[in-house]
């Protein structure tokens, strides 16, 4: 189970690393990644996916689905320790 953890966490990271590498004219990159990449074992993605796959959902896409909710996590994580 936990390399089959490890490759979703890096099938997740080599995904987001793709899609922020290819935004344009954004400051908010340097905070995107510093919020995403701190480590983590990405087991939101792997729940995800052992869900998707029990529909037969493709992998790509479950990986897509999966690299949002970390984006929405980190989000939180980020968003809970500020300041009100």
């Amino acid at each position: 189970m936990k390399k089959k953890l490890n490759k979703i966490a890096k099938d997740t990271n080599i995904f987001l690393k793709n899609f922020l590498n290819k935004q344009n004219n954004s400051r908010l990159i340097p905070a995107m990644k510093y919020g995403l990449f701190p480590g983590g074992k990405k087991i939101r993605s792997k729940i995800l996916i052992d869900i998707g796959s029990l529909f037969s959902i493709n992998y790509i896409t479950l990986i897509k689905i999966g690299a949002a909710v970390e984006c929405i996590h980190a989000y939180s994580l980020i968003h809970d320790d500020l300041p009100c």
